[in-house]
């Protein structure tokens, strides 16, 4: 059976094409357009026209490919930007229109139960209870479980924090690199909304998508990734304070083909990171290649 699954986030969008036997994922496509639905959200409270027509875009170049690969299902979900927006039924309309299909708005704790599940569903994790950190455009998910042997996950801790990427890096940083004095107040805000949690009692911490994938993939110096990566706190401390000094065209040219779209708000997402990983103590987290979308696929088998 080969199923596709769509995740419309406040700075990508994600297309998976997957085979599944067996209750397993053998990803056979995988795409990658930053959208910026999040663009100016936080100030207006509405997507944009230009963040719509680069959704379009987007969407008709993956038609193609779900043609092209014979999906017999597409699941297209939309988190956090979609979620906040007055005009969530612009987005909709644009999905029904170009893939026929109708998007579903999911909840922050639904998103952070999905993203832990299609995370853990990645061969060579640690096993055991763990939390899953997914730093987004306009959210932070962190999601505590375990996964199961029969593939099922168990959620014990599910919070959708208002730390996102694009929103945090609109908010406090008008220019890059920015002065001493923004990055203090963006760690002052990411610590006093997370010092209002207290952190689950698990060994391990699980990186899932764009920032996470971004950093583990610049420290091991290969991309897309295959396997989990272990990356250090010392590592993303490091990363944290070189990207922090850098001009967003000196974050680009890194890496072009990986940081494109992302160049301007990954200095904001290793500031997260490192601030979740001291928040909880945890010296290493283990970057899985598989994310959100892998958990909306395993979540339309269930509903089977």
């Amino acid at each position: 059976m080969r199923l596709a699954a769509i995740d419309l986030g406040t700075n990508t969008a994600l297309l998976l094409i997957a085979e599944v036997a067996d209750g397993r994922l053998q990803p056979r496509y995988e795409a990658e357009r930053f959208v910026r639905l999040g663009e100016g959200l936080e100030r207006t409270g509405t997507i944009g026209p230009a963040a719509l027509e680069r959704l379009r875009r987007t969407l008709e170049v993956y038609r193609e490919a779900l043609r092209a690969h014979a999906v017999e299902a597409c699941v297209v979900a939309a988190t956090s930007a979609t979620r906040e927006a007055r005009n969530a039924q612009a987005v909709a309309e644009v999905v029904r229109e170009v893939l026929g299909v109708e998007l579903e708005v999911i909840s922050g704790e639904e998103e952070a139960r999905w993203s832990l599940a299609g995370a853990l569903a990645a061969p060579g994790l640690p096993e055991g209870p763990c939390l899953a950190v997914d730093i987004g455009g306009g959210s932070t998910e962190l999601v505590a479980g375990t996964r199961r042997p029969d593939g099922t996950v168990t959620v014990t801790f599910a919070r959708s924090l208002p730390l996102g990427t694009v929103r945090l890096t609109e908010r406090c940083f008008a220019a890059m690199p920015p002065p001493p004095a923004a990055v203090a107040e963006a760690q002052r805000q990411i610590r006093e909304t997370l010092a209002a949690l207290t952190p689950p009692p698990v060994p391990v911490l699980v990186g899932v998508a764009g920032t996470c994938v971004s950093l583990a993939a610049l420290e091991a110096r290969r991309f897309p990734l295959r396997a989990p990566v272990a990356l250090t706190r010392a590592a993303v401390a490091a990363w944290r304070d070189r990207l922090l000094r850098m001009p967003t065209e000196a974050v680009r040219a890194l890496w072009p083909e990986l940081l494109a779209g992302r160049a301007d708000v990954l200095p904001m997402g290793a500031l997260l990171l490192h601030e979740v990983m001291a928040w909880g103590g945890w010296k290493v987290c283990h970057v899985s290649p598989f994310g959100l979308r892998h958990g909306l696929i395993l979540r339309h088998l269930a509903r089977r």
